[in-house]
């Protein structure tokens, strides 16, 4: 192979390894703002509900998502 080819095929490879990263990084964001609207709702029902097993069950919820939102955050 001529080097011209092979460094074409390089810049391609890296320009595929870049573009799948920022795809990833996308994903993350999206999830992360699904979590932060999931954790607003959530915080909406604990302060409406009466009834305090449910809260307790919204709280337990709550509260699973904020840990994974910062397991998130460290990933990122």
């Amino acid at each position: 192979m001529k080097l011209a080819k092979i460094l074409e095929k390089a810049k391609k490879y890296l320009f595929l390894i870049q573009t799948n990263e920022d795809i990833k990084k996308r994903k993350i964001e999206k999830l992360r703002d699904k979590i932060e609207d999931k954790i607003l709702k959530l915080d909406k029902k604990i302060r409406n509900e009466k009834d305090e097993e449910e809260n307790l069950k919204l709280k337990d919820e709550r509260t699973m998502l904020k840990n994974f939102r910062k397991q998130l955050k460290q990933k990122k």
